[in-house]
């Protein structure tokens, strides 16, 4: 507790903990709804079918609810953007092994646990935000305890840890993984292979033990639902193949590409390949002692580079129905502190303020993409209004029917945006009318026009609504079609 309160105190924490605030401006500055915000503003739906307990209690427990929540963003993010702030500064005080880093060090190996663009995504949440920052300090927390604790109480806290990362926010164990890894590299160089390897066998009996209680308990009789189910399903034996395997890495590759476009490309594969490099080094370094513990620590540190990448999907791979989408991609701040840990080495000293720069240009991604995001509200907004005026007039009342079809425009500024910088593209959120989704129908509701998702079958029979005798209304984007008490709103255009 001593301790814990010390970092409060010190200038580092403040440091990692202002530079969270500065990354996350221009999305509170945005102050839009993001995704499943609208439906969870419009009915207070929580995680717990999601197997997410933990999300469900610290939401309710904010603002003194049972079976409701509420919108208070961007409180939410601040309080989660303090813990993580402080488990920054451990985990980097356990890598660098100083008890006061300099700014450099905390901008490396802090910062970016919460200023990394697929990050975004997650702080965007206005709802979601909170629980998946607890996640991902939990995650930083468990790779960073104390090294004077006795094996016992290390492996009591972290068993609760990681059982809290999957209670929160269960991506975040790619988090936990990687920083394991990273922690074993700080670990065999300043202490000794024998102690690294107990501390990454403390990390693995966590993982076992918090796994399958969460398994036997959470998982049988907390998630439910459609989406819940199909994308909670492990993979089984049967069930693996190549082609799964490929498809989930060109989905993982889809989202680096977009990121690592540009100028951008060369840099961070240069920065990951010195890294590489350095760490090939520390790995033929270990080998030279030849005892057994040293070759076999050796073999593995050749294998972090990869298992770092590995991880950006990590226990994607183990589902059968992966959902690969930026704020799964929360380990990506694994990467981007690896591939600048060549800048903590004494031999670098003269030059490591390089080793910011990714940060530096991660806060040119934010900013960009906080602008994008306003713009994006206020065009997806007025199309709404139109949408809803128009079915009004038509004569839409309480209890009719309301098929959506087709994707709204997208605002020709975010159109350039994405050009620019494609990785915008896949932080976006989706349109607000895409195809039968509930985004579209909860952006209505909030505009007092109630509609329902649809079965297939509901929405395909829809269809002969779509006929040009029963068009009420036509614009130069989208169409409205009404049949008794059916009512269709077509898009006419694509997104731009």
């Amino acid at each position: 507790m001593h301790k814990l309160n010390d970092n409060f105190k010190n200038r580092s924490f403040f440091f990692v903990f202002m530079s969270y605030i500065l990354f996350s401006l221009p999305i509170f500055l945005a102050n839009v709804y993001y995704m499943d915000d609208n439906a969870r503003a419009l009915y207070g739906y929580t995680w717990s079918r999601s197997g997410r307990i933990f999300s469900t209690f610290i939401m309710n427990a904010l603002d003194l609810r049972l079976n409701n929540i509420i919108d208070c963003a961007p409180l939410g993010q601040i309080l989660g953007l303090a813990v993580l702030a402080c488990s920054a500064v451990f985990f980097t005080q356990r890598v660098t092994r100083q008890s006061s880093p300099d700014w450099v060090s905390l901008s490396i190996c802090g910062v970016p646990l919460a200023a990394q663009p697929f990050f975004l995504e997650n702080l965007s949440y206005r709802f979601d935000a909170l629980p998946m920052l607890m996640a991902q300090a939990c995650a930083v927390f468990a790779c960073a305890l104390p090294l004077d604790w006795s094996i016992r109480r290390k492996l009591g806290v972290c068993i609760a840890l990681v059982f809290s990362i999957m209670a929160f926010y269960q991506p975040s164990l790619n988090t936990f993984l990687g920083l394991s890894l990273i922690v074993f590299l700080a670990d065999c160089q300043h202490e000794s292979c024998a102690r690294a390897w107990r501390s990454l066998g403390i990390k693995v009996t966590s993982l076992v033990v918090a796994g399958l209680f969460y398994k036997a308990v959470i998982v049988r009789y907390f998630v439910h639902g459609d989406f819940e189910s199909s994308h909670a399903v492990a993979v089984s034996l049967r069930d693996v193949s190549f082609i799964q395997f490929k498809n989930n890495a060109a989905e993982v590759l889809g989202l680096l590409n977009a990121l690592l476009s540009g100028g951008a490309k060369p840099i961070f594969l240069a920065l990951y390949a010195v890294s590489t490099l350095v760490t090939f080094f520390l790995g033929f370094q270990i080998l030279k002692k030849k005892s057994k513990e040293n070759i076999v620590s050796g073999l593995f540190i050749f294998v972090i580079p990869f298992a770092i990448l590995f991880l950006l999907s990590g226990i994607m791979f183990l589902l059968k129905n992966p959902y690969s989408v930026p704020r799964t991609f929360v380990s990506f701040s694994t990467c981007a502190i690896f591939s600048s840990l060549f800048f903590l080495q004494p031999f670098a000293q003269k030059f490591r303020w390089v080793g910011v720069l990714p940060i530096l240009y991660f806060f040119v991604i934010s900013f960009s993409y906080g602008n994008a995001l306003k713009e994006n509200a206020h065009f997806q907004t007025y199309h709404i209004e139109r949408v809803a005026g128009v079915l009004e007039d038509a004569g839409f009342e309480a209890g009719d029917d309301l098929f959506l079809y087709g994707d709204e425009v997208q605002s020709p500024i975010v159109h350039n945006a994405i050009v620019a910088m494609p990785v915008l593209g896949r932080l976006m959120p989706r349109q607000g009318i895409h195809e039968d989704d509930i985004f579209g129908y909860s952006l209505l509701r909030g505009r007092g026009i109630e509609g329902r998702e649809h079965t297939a079958q509901e929405w395909s029979n829809a269809r002969t609504c779509l006929k040009p005798e029963y068009r009420v209304h036509v614009s130069s984007d989208f169409a409205v079609f009404h049949i008794n008490h059916t009512f269709c709103v077509q898009e006419l255009h694509p997104k731009a």
